[in-house]
């Protein structure tokens, strides 16, 4: 009877469903690439290989849409219940890592090598003396065109901002739905970034010292430059219209990060094969950290553990030269990938250069770190009154400045 007893107990054990096994873990993972091409099939070939290393782990790895994803996880940490997995837009990593709902990684980096195979730009992800995130992508910021539509406005690649300005009128015709450029132009943070393209691009800086410096005559220069970019782009458009724009052969110009290029593969091929890529025509190459993954505080020991290895498989050399073949995109680690594959894939090699060469185009001062969204809404703002308005640049920008010093003020 004893041995039946026994039998029968060990058989209603392993009957229990799997999610009662002490063993087994769920790590939460939410992401705006879960589904983006390049990017989509290198998180889910990583989260597979982890899967394998880790068995009873199980990571749940999800899309969430990048117009909702910073106000979700915003809301997530708010209210106490963060994700084990935290992949954040770079430039809003202050506004989490100041409210403390990050964990600090100076420890286990010291066991790894990351420190010092890293790009410099990971110095982004510091905040009041401590390291909190892992950069998965510096870059720098490229120039997108359609061959063809430049070949027949008899146009040409431009290696100035004159030229390029030039080029873009050439190549826009209203009447039959073709515009010069396709950019933002729907009141949005990424304006920051293209209005940054030409600001800093021309050497010129939004700060002087601890002071907002937007009424500085070269500021003003650039913005006007800036502005009249917009004149050949469609009003009402966000990033995804404008890359699809692109992509359909209805725009001649696209500036964007290197994450384009794998999405570049989805047009038709008689439009594909016009689609290039060059350097932004400019003294200065602008670009940044563009987004990281992250610890959440307080998070359970065995769950920090588990969390930190996944980080590491995705910080190990495989992983980071799958992460550039597979996304057409910069990794964080250096050399990443060698000269025979940079040889046989052009573009890679060019987007590697133009990391390399980046200087970040996102404020560093504290205040405004700490304050992005609010610092890039007003901003946008401004940028939208350019384009339906004819106010003059150096008022709008007079009163962007007062607005910000009374929003975001400077110490």
């Amino acid at each position: 009877m004893k041995h039946l007893l026994a039998s029968l107990a060990m058989l209603f054990a392993l009957s229990l469903p799997p999610i009662a096994r002490a063993q087994d873990v769920t790590l939460d993972f939410p992401s705006w690439q879960a589904e983006e091409p390049g990017f989509a099939e290198w998180w889910k070939g990583l989260v597979k290989e982890y899967e394998a290393k880790h068995p009873g782990v199980k990571v749940k790895l999800y899309s969430i849409p990048f117009a909702n994803y910073v106000n979700q996880m915003t809301v997530r940490f708010a209210g106490q219940n963060p994700p084990d997995i935290v992949h954040l837009p770079s430039r809003n990593f202050a506004s989490f890592a100041s409210q403390k709902w990050l964990e600090p990684i100076d420890d286990l980096l010291k066991n790894s090598d990351i420190p010092g195979k890293w790009s410099k730009l990971q110095s982004e992800m510091t905040w009041d003396g401590k390291m909190y995130g892992l950069l998965l992508l510096p870059y720098g910021n490229l120039l997108y065109y359609n061959e063809k539509l430049l070949q027949d406005a008899g146009a040409k690649v431009p290696t100035t901002p004159a030229e390029w300005l030039d080029a873009m009128a050439k190549t826009t015709h209203r009447d039959k739905g073709q515009f010069g450029l396709a950019t933002t132009t729907a009141e949005h943070p990424n304006m920051f970034i293209d209005a940054a393209t030409w600001v800093l691009g021309e050497k010129q800086d939004w700060l002087k010292g601890n002071k907002y410096n937007f009424t500085d005559p070269g500021v003003v220069a650039a913005m006007e430059q800036f502005r009249r970019s917009l004149s050949y782009a469609p009003p009402g458009t966000n990033s995804a219209v404008a890359r699809q724009l692109f992509i359909d052969g209805k725009a001649a110009f696209l500036r964007d990060g290197p994450w384009v290029w794998a999405t570049l593969q989805k047009a038709k091929p008689e439009i594909r094969s016009s689609l290039k890529m060059a350097q932004l025509p400019f003294p200065v190459i602008t670009g940044g950290a563009s987004n990281s993954l992250h610890i959440p505080a307080k998070i359970d020991p065995q769950k920090k553990k588990l969390v930190w290895e996944f980080i590491a498989l995705a910080a190990s050399p495989p992983w980071q030269e799958k992460y550039v073949q597979l996304t057409g995109s910069p990794a964080g680690r250096v050399g990443a990938i060698g000269l025979e594959q940079a040889k046989k894939d052009p573009h890679l090699g060019a987007i590697t250069q133009a990391a390399e060469k980046a200087e970040n185009l996102f404020p560093m001062q504290p205040a405004l770190r700490e304050n992005y969204n609010e610092f890039a809404t007003l901003f946008s703002r401004a940028v939208v009154r350019m384009q339906s308005s004819s106010q003059p640049t150096d008022a709008i920008l007079a009163n962007l400045q007062k607005e910000l010093t009374a929003a975001v003020p400077l110490p």
